[in-house]
């Protein structure tokens, strides 16, 4: 692909037309390369995320299926609060998909842990405490606004529901979502040091490209050379923030994922619709089950 790829047309057709270009699906393309063009990137962002998207909207209970099978809001929260929310389904789908990988790293940093048995991980499904399907599978671990949006569940030796905790304590482990790219310290520090938050992971890079964990770690050693906090609050801190890479996690999946939530939002549900009013996105065929679309058949 020497020559940019320069979207006129409509989707169908420039769908067609990716399609021609290699037999690879269109998912495959790199939505990052310089030749790609905006309308294109789209529609190579669509083809990685559109059913995904949906189903984390659905799981987190902004989103439902209306009738004739358009999706339809339920709110009418900004875009990036929409994004937090999108994001503590996609953080909760990757690790119960990948539990002794990615889940492994979670489950350690927010129960500060090291080395735990593969076993012991194994006992345990990572839960989002205002899902949808927490509310039906797991009701008392329900709650719609939570200091901890990601909890880790297993059944004891009583066969009762329990949660992990932290270490040689008692307290509930879990972890807090942001996806945002302003205002570290009123969001994430600020709440960590007066007890609100435990453990904050925080996926975005601000316009300029540094990420919000960054940020955070230049906030938190400003704060320490002002004298606002000592050595100790500053090196706790510090472990209590992660970004997506430390649980390893590719940040430019986690970009893609976003800049297709930023225009998929823009471009296809406008602030002022209405929870009434269908955004266009059909579904039908498909069946919504366990955070994940399915196909009817």
């Amino acid at each position: 692909m020497a020559d940019i790829l320069v979207a006129t047309k409509n989707d169908l057709e420039l769908d067609a037309e990716l399609r021609s270009l290699t037999q690879a699906p269109v998912s495959f393309l790199d939505p990052s390369h310089p030749n790609i063009s905006p309308e294109v990137k789209f529609l190579i962002l669509k083809a990685r995320y559109h059913d995904q998207l949906i189903a984390d909207g659905l799981e987190t209970g902004h989103l439902k299926i209306g009738i004739n099978g358009l999706v339809h809001f339920t709110t009418k929260q900004p875009i990036y609060s929409i994004a937090g929310f999108i994001f503590e389904a996609f953080i909760v789908r990757l690790i119960n998909e990948n539990m002794l990988t990615i889940g492994k790293k979670a489950f350690e940093w927010c129960t500060e842990r090291r080395k735990t048995k593969l076993d012991f991980i194994q006992q345990f499904k990572a839960i989002g405490t205002g899902f949808t399907t927490t509310k039906s599978v797991y009701p008392n671990y329900y709650v719609a606004q939570h200091n901890l949006d990601v909890l880790f569940l297993r059944k004891n030796k009583i066969d009762i529901v329990e949660p992990a905790t932290i270490l040689n304590t008692n307290n509930t482990a879990g972890i807090q979502i942001k996806a945002i790219t302003g205002n570290e310290k009123q969001e994430i520090i600020e709440p960590i040091l007066k007890g609100k938050y435990k453990r904050v992971l925080t996926f975005l890079r601000h316009p300029n490209n540094i990420h919000s964990y960054e940020i955070c770690l230049n906030i938190i050693n400003q704060m320490y050379l002002n004298g606002e906090i000592g050595l100790d609050e500053k090196n706790d801190l510090s472990t209590r923030i992660c970004y997506p890479e430390m649980l390893g996690i590719d940040q430019r999946d986690v970009d893609d994922y976003y800049s297709y939530i930023v225009r998929w939002f823009h471009g296809e549900a406008p602030i002022i619709e209405d929870i009434n009013l269908g955004i266009g996105l059909e579904i039908k065929g498909f069946k919504y089950a366990n955070g994940l679309l399915l196909p009817e058949n």
